[in-house]
């Protein structure tokens, strides 16, 4: 089973070390080939100049997007120097770690930060059948609001890791390396490499597997495989068949059951939430409020039979 946060991120650790902080909000997604992508927020708000020495060199780039407007800085690289005015919300740069790289950050930024490993690469490569991209380039002064927008979803799950769901994670690592390899990498357009839907087995098997779980964490490639295809190719399949990406038609079936386990009213709300897959009582509250307008309590209260 993939797993999409845990303790020993080591990405996570080098960035600390970097910025000179204790810890950085990460999270590590972990294909079925063991190939990773490390997820990270920094969040800086000092206004006075410092440097970032280089990351160790390795064979994987760095990819960081603005998720709010600041952030000035240089950055220098193999002879040559970059200077960045200050950056509009969605600026998104990519770093090659195996040359040696150095930054001067002149102003507060908030930015989402991945490493990708020319691993990782290679494998969504073969997973999606399309030739392997040489190198990672992008324009200076780039904005990419698709990125900055997936950097955002997966916020929440840097800053409440317990309630980490790895269907999204993996959904939104899947849209973050399509996007990347087409747009910056030159390979196919992987995002619409197969537009058709789930057959009517496929669906109901997909939804049978994932009501089954609906108590547990599951990963969009076990849901993938009850129906036989790779986990993109199930999850745009999905989406298309359904009209809602696989967390969020789960998500919506979980809320159902909650609703239905409150109208017995002997049966305490934190119980319920453990019953359908929340992490616990408060997770609850704030997934059911978002959904149906109010909290489970007054719920449970005003449809009291």
């Amino acid at each position: 089973m993939p797993i999409t946060h845990r303790s020993d991120n080591h990405f996570a650790h080098r960035l600390a070390k970097q910025y000179g902080v204790d810890a950085v909000p990460s999270l590590v997604a972990t294909s079925r080939w063991g190939s990773e992508l490390g997820i990270a927020h920094m969040h800086h708000d000092l206004p006075h100049l410092f440097v970032l020495p280089p990351l160790p060199a390795e064979d994987a780039f760095l990819l960081s997007v603005e998720i709010a407007s600041g952030g000035s800085r240089r950055i220098c690289s193999g002879g040559a120097t970059l200077r960045f005015g200050l950056q509009q919300e969605g600026a998104f740069h990519i770093t090659d770690l195996s040359e040696c790289n150095s930054a001067y950050v002149c102003s507060p930024f908030h930015s989402m930060l991945f490493h990708v490993p020319r691993e990782t690469i290679d494998s969504f490569a073969e997973e999606m059948d399309v030739p392997r991209v040489r190198a990672l380039r992008c324009d200076a002064g780039t904005v990419d609001t698709v990125v900055a927008s997936l950097g955002r979803a997966m916020l929440p799950a840097l800053i409440r890791p317990e309630e980490a769901s790895t269907l999204f994670v993996d959904h939104l690592a899947l849209a973050l390396k399509a996007h990347v390899l087409h747009a910056y990498g030159g390979a196919a357009d992987v995002a619409n490499a197969d537009s058709r839907g789930l057959s009517p087995w496929q669906e109901r098997r997909a939804k049978a597997f994932l009501m089954a779980h609906l108590a547990s964490d599951v990963s969009l490639a076990e849901v993938a495989r009850e129906c036989g295809l790779s986990r993109s190719h199930f999850s745009k399949a999905f989406k298309q068949t359904v009209g809602r990406a696989p967390h969020a038609w789960l998500v919506t079936q979980r809320v159902d059951a909650a609703r239905r386990l409150l109208r017995q009213p002997d049966l305490p709300i934190a119980q319920i939430a453990a019953a359908c897959g929340f992490a616990d009582q408060s997770h609850l509250t704030r997934v059911f409020s978002a959904h149906i307008g109010t909290p489970p309590a007054r719920w449970r209260r005003l449809n009291a039979d």
